[in-house]
């Protein structure tokens, strides 16, 4: 599920703090995932997190809109 801009690792850190603080908590969403149930609720978290990430991610577009433009001065004359 990683993508190229974030490894497995951060988006699992991410769905943890997420269900830790919104939801049933990790250990919860584990426990499930461990006895081999449906793991579409740690597939929830999962994607929630990597919405979050990617939200939270400057795009290019936003980046250059930050960026001080120089316009409009003369090229000095040789």
């Amino acid at each position: 599920m990683a993508t190229g801009r974030f490894i497995e690792e951060e988006i699992t850190a991410r769905a943890r703090q997420l269900a830790d603080e919104q939801g049933p908590g990790w250990e919860a969403v584990l426990a499930g995932e461990r006895v081999g149930e449906d793991t579409a609720e740690f597939r929830y978290w999962r994607v929630l997190a990597l919405r979050e990430r990617e939200a939270e991610t400057l795009t290019t577009l936003e980046i250059e809109a930050d960026t001080p433009k120089t316009v409009g001065l003369d090229q000095p004359s040789a």
